[in-house]
């Protein structure tokens, strides 16, 4: 994965560039803020890029300042809306893992990052922990093999090794976020549910909802965390630890990975 993919640094420029922000914080947890000069330095030259694009005529030439933060006043997880204060941040753009606590004053965009991962090795893991077991199976992941996650679903549906249909994936909310009276529906559905807290919401037409470290997921009526079982992609981390600290009933799998962004 190259390096500005890995930074969506495309996407967050046009996100900063359609909403005309002018004072940009980039959040960045300590093992990733090796690499925040270079991501200013190729978002600066996106940006620039679609103001010289730009055939709207609009005529916005204002400055775009980009400030990196690190020592976040709190968890790296969440968006240091404090530390943006300081320089008068009109909007935060929050890289690696997060909890999708909700911001109280300012936009924000989640860059999580694109981790390689082999596919077919995964499918290989999940559909042999399915057919060792009989319950269903509920897939988490570590956000940054959020974007993997597609094609593997698709690749199990079509693998001969695995025909059942109870594997079911955790899903992740949109990346944009806007403290708003309206945000529920800019963020998405799943965002009402997001927080640094493990939740769960029951809903007796629906079933329950739950969310733990960005990713959410329901079960139908009359089901609970206890009947399934768990299988992880990715790191064995702070997210794997609260998962099992979490979900200490279920039995859980998982398909440890090396991240590399």
């Amino acid at each position: 994965m190259d390096f500005e993919s890995n930074y969506d640094i495309a996407a967050t420029a046009e996100f900063i560039r359609t909403h005309k922000f002018t004072r940009v914080a980039l959040q960045f947890p300590d093992d990733l803020l090796k690499d925040s000069t270079r991501v200013v330095r190729v978002l600066r030259k996106r940006l620039q890029s679609l103001r010289e694009s730009d055939t709207t005529g609009s005529g916005d030439e204002r400055d775009i300042g980009l400030y990196v933060m690190a020592d976040t006043a709190y968890g790296s997880c969440c968006v240091d809306e404090v530390g943006a204060s300081h320089i008068n941040a009109d909007c935060v753009v929050h890289y690696g893992h997060t909890c999708f606590s909700p911001t109280t004053s300012l936009p924000a965009f989640f860059v999580f990052g694109k981790a390689s991962i082999g596919i077919a090795d995964c499918v290989e893991s999940v559909s042999q922990y399915a057919l060792e077991n009989s319950k269903p199976i509920m897939v988490l992941f570590g956000l940054e093999y959020a974007h993997s996650t597609q094609q593997i679903r698709k690749t199990l549906l079509e693998s001969s090794t695995s025909c059942r249909s109870d594997i079911s994936f955790a899903d992740v909310p949109s990346p944009y976020m806007f403290p708003s009276k309206d945000s529920k529906k800019l963020n998405g559905p799943q965002e009402a549910v997001c927080g640094c807290s493990n939740n769960s919401n029951s809903d007796e037409a629906s079933g329950t909802i739950y969310s733990i470290g960005g990713l959410t997921w329901k079960l139908p009526e009359g089901q609970k965390m206890e009947d399934y079982l768990l299988f992880w992609i990715g790191h064995d981390n702070a997210a794997f630890a609260n998962v099992v600290l979490t979900f200490n009933a279920c039995e859980i799998g998982m398909m440890q990975l090396k991240i590399k962004w």
